[in-house]
């Protein structure tokens, strides 16, 4: 029994001294944590702060610099603890969910409203409106093959009806040293008869982003296929760029109930009927004022109109002079 437990402890020692860690040249992860956090705080402060009217990327440059001078790293050190990170992204996926976390709750503290982005998080994989989305929420893109896509796929099920509208969003977070920002999200929606719809939509600032598919009353959805795709318009390799998306969501939106649609011919056909007999109602009491007015009308028969209450008015007596 003893044996059994020094054994247990001496792989446990084992896997911990195994465990593999940041090489202690690079950046680690706790301190890669804040400094992304403060750049974030940063890069929002130089939008705030900016001046004619647009953003410039030497005001971001210059917020970026503040913040690496505030944790004591050259702009070298960051840029290659990013390229070991990059060949770890699951370490700094990892470390891009709690920076994700952190300045949610700062916005939360502040008193910042709930936007559309929390607001369909509630929503579990039932019900009229509902989040559909059951792959992963949180990934990284960095402008190199194989690492700068994201291959998306759902298959529909019998909660799928036809009418479904869908919605896809996400959160988007740029850090990038120079170049143009911008990232491709294209959705293929596959229907019933196989009719297809295509949306595509250009990413190219940091926040909230949102894909709509547009209704089909024909058929119901059978598969949704597509990909987030981040571009890379210059030419030099060893340029910082990446680009976080989390909080992936996919709503679908079943249409209104039958109460709340159109009415139908034969609908509209018997309120067009209760309005006529409405009429015919609110006709004879009409009668019924003016013969109590003293004024001399008649009914015409059947075969002078249409209208069963049409009056007609008798000629005027003539007046002695």
């Amino acid at each position: 029994m003893k044996h059994s437990s020094l054994i247990i402890v001496l792989l446990t020692i084992v896997m911990i001294g195994c465990k593999p860690t940041v090489p202690k040249q690079f950046i680690q992860p706790g301190d890669l944590e804040d400094i992304l956090y403060d750049y974030h705080v940063a890069q929002a402060m130089a939008i705030e702060n900016r001046q004619g009217g647009f953003d410039n990327s030497y005001n971001r440059n210059a917020y970026f610099q503040a913040v690496l001078k505030k944790h004591g790293v050259t702009e070298a050190e960051f840029d290659s603890s990013l390229v070991y990170y990059y060949s770890h992204a699951e370490r700094l996926r990892t470390i891009y969910q709690d920076v994700r976390e952190r300045l949610n709750e700062d916005a939360k503290a502040l008193g910042a409203s709930v936007g559309d982005l929390n607001k369909y998080s509630q929503y579990s994989s039932t019900g009229d409106t509902a989040n559909v989305w059951q792959n992963e929420t949180d990934l990284l893109l960095i402008p190199q093959p194989t690492q700068n896509r994201y291959d998306i796929y759902v298959k529909a099920d019998t909660s799928y009806y036809k009418g479904d509208t869908f919605m896809f969003q996400f959160m988007s977070d740029f850090i990038y040293q120079s170049g143009s920002r911008d990232a491709v999200v294209c959705l293929l929606a596959k229907y019933e008869g196989d009719s297809i719809t295509q949306t595509v939509n250009h990413i190219t600032i940091t926040g909230q982003s949102q894909v709509r598919i547009p209704q089909n009353r024909d058929g119901r959805l059978k598969e949704l296929r597509g990909y987030i795709y981040l571009n890379n318009n210059e030419r030099e390799a060893d340029v910082r760029k990446m680009l976080f998306i989390s909080q992936i969501q996919l709503i679908r939106f079943h249409q209104k109930k039958k109460d709340d649609e159109p009415k139908t011919n034969e609908a509209s056909k018997a309120d067009s009927l209760r309005r006529v007999a409405d009429s015919a109602r609110v006709a004879r009491d009409t009668t019924r004022r003016g013969d109590q007015s003293g004024e001399r009308r008649k009914l015409l028969p059947a075969d002078k109109g249409t209208a069963i209450h049409r009056m007609d008015q008798l000629p005027a007596k003539p007046t002695r002079r």
